[in-house]
């Protein structure tokens, strides 16, 4: 009996696999050999080519490689009755949904650049909500890089629209017991199992939201080319060029050669954030930039006396998840010092009482620390002095407090850029019950927060190749970003300084925590 099974989880030498039909359970005999092969998944792949052919085959180069529109047209002004209250006061979310509203850019993409805590995902849902409110015949496909953002942006509409409006689109590989109770009255999910509905029930759906791969079974409804009027691409930094086109090509398919793309194209994200995910090095020079980092380099897109065309773009700039301090060296790098913070303070409340800490009103901890790093037998490193020093001082934690709160584990996390670190981490915290608190890798951590971070660099060699040193993929800029824009509140760097000052972007950090009396070389 030959049977298709999937991975569902890979854990240290164990590989767990799950049936797509419950009776090859009751058919096998644990007591005979079974012989597994596997065999890579080519989906996305032949989506891609999909997509080729589609770009090719209706001369789609001006969509992606797009010029201003010298025909400039006034915008009508916009007097909206806003769904989030937070909107009213940030002029940069307000100037990017009246802009989509009206269509400002097509048929070009609209960029919504937002760094991180600026509110990107409260903006897209808002011009959602508003091109609801304002043209109720037109629909709307809303496509993200995973299931995760995909389902965030689900709840938050369902929260806000009518359920009837909203359909969550899901792939077979999807198994039900994932999907969020919320989600799952307005998905295609009958009776544990995904089903696509038939052309006639589908188009009622005024919004569409799925992951950009499965958004081509669109394809075999036959739509007419212009039933969305507007397409979504929400963390268009974190997927491939190809896959981005996907929803594109698609309402392009049924095109004339010529005639001008009907639907207004939004995308949303942060260059400065991680990147596709390109595993095959011969391959990362071809499929390493996203849709929007490359969209960005075009004309529209570019700044012009230091400013962006709001027609094309809008750069969102109010922080609203982080201390001041916190932003400063990702907004000094990355964002040209554009960044503003809007959270209100708390910080003091949570280190007050420490005593051993040199700045006790800073929101920053740069804990030097000379440990040593220790290759597994997986290649894995880990810094055992480091894990030590981080379960010593989250336990201090956990008898502090956020304003009149008590701190709970679940605001408390830990990202390291190694697996190995992690695992032992989890392990260390295990033994004193704080099972809760998240621990991962930066991939992990891209798109949440938490009021306190924790930050395990491990790194206490210096490579050199061709003469210049180096400190690995703990190097990497857009891994760097991440990792130290997670905390809302608190933000405690664990690490060897003379390492990690090898690198600019470290070294930007950690002159700016010694500069204010933040960097403790004796932390237990």
């Amino acid at each position: 009996m030959i049977q298709l099974l999937e991975i569902m989880e890979i854990t240290k030498q164990k590989v767990y696999l799950s049936p797509f039909n419950e009776s090859f359970l009751t058919k096998f005999d644990t007591g005979n050999n079974v012989d597994v092969h596997f065999f890579a998944a080519n989906w996305s792949l032949r989506c891609c080519h999909y997509v080729l052919h589609i770009m090719f085959k209706y001369n789609l180069v001006d969509l992606i490689y797009p010029k201003i529109d010298t025909n400039f047209r006034t915008l009508p002004k916009s007097d909206l009755d806003w769904i989030h209250k937070s909107v009213i006061e940030n002029p940069e979310q307000k100037t990017a949904v009246c802009n989509i509203l009206n269509n400002s850019a097509q048929p070009a993409p609209y960029i919504i650049f937002g760094p991180p805590g600026t509110g990107k995902t409260t903006t897209l849902i808002e011009a959602v909500c508003q091109i609801r409110k304002q043209y109720r015949s037109k629909n709307i496909l809303i496509c993200a890089s995973s299931n995760a953002a995909a389902d965030e942006i689900a709840k938050r509409l369902l929260h806000l629209l009518p359920h009837k409006d909203v359909f969550r689109m899901y792939a077979p590989s999807q198994h039900w017991k994932y999907i969020d109770e919320k989600i799952n009255p307005s998905s295609n999910f009958v009776d544990e199992k995904v089903i696509y509905l038939p052309k006639e029930i589908f188009i009622l759906k005024k919004i569409v939201i799925t992951t950009l791969v499965t958004c081509i079974r669109l394809v075999m409804l036959n739509l007419q080319h212009d039933h969305f009027s507007y397409i979504f691409i929400d963390e268009a930094s974190q997927s491939t060029e190809l896959e981005s086109l996907i929803p594109l090509a698609i309402v392009n398919s049924k095109n004339e050669i010529g005639e001008k793309l009907h639907a207004q194209i939004v995308i949303a994200g942060d260059p400065h954030q991680l990147g596709p995910i390109v595993r095959c090095t011969k391959i990362k020079h071809l499929f390493g930039k996203s849709l929007l980092e490359r969209l960005m380099e075009c004309e529209p897109y570019q700044k012009v006396n230091n400013k962006y065309n709001s027609r094309y773009i809008t750069k969102l700039i109010r922080n609203y998840r982080s201390e001041k301090a916190i932003l400063y060296a990702s907004n000094k790098l990355f964002y040209d010092g554009e960044l503003l913070c809007c959270k209100k303070s708390d910080t003091g409340c949570i280190t007050s009482k420490w005593k051993l800490l040199s700045n006790r009103t800073f929101p920053i901890i740069f804990f030097e620390v000379i440990g040593h790093e220790i290759r597994a037998p997986n290649m894995s490193v880990y810094n055992e002095k480091e894990i030590a020093i981080i379960t010593e001082w989250i336990k201090k934690l956990m008898s502090s407090k956020i304003g009149n709160r008590k701190i709970q584990q679940n605001d408390i996390g830990v990202v390291t850029p190694f697996k190995k670190q992690k695992v032992m981490i989890e392990e260390s915290l295990s033994k004193h019950k704080l099972n809760k608190i998240t621990v991962g890798t930066v991939e992990t951590f891209q798109g949440q927060e938490r009021e306190i971070m924790f930050v395990s660099t491990v790194r206490s060699k210096v490579f050199k190749d061709n003469d210049k040193e180096h400190i690995g993929f703990l190097s990497h800029p857009r891994r760097f970003n991440v990792a130290i824009t997670r905390a809302k509140s608190l933000l405690i760097i664990v690490g060897n300084p003379s390492v990690l000052c090898k690198d600019k972007h470290w070294n930007t950090l950690w002159k700016y925590c010694k500069a204010n009396n933040a960097c403790n070389t004796e932390p237990m």
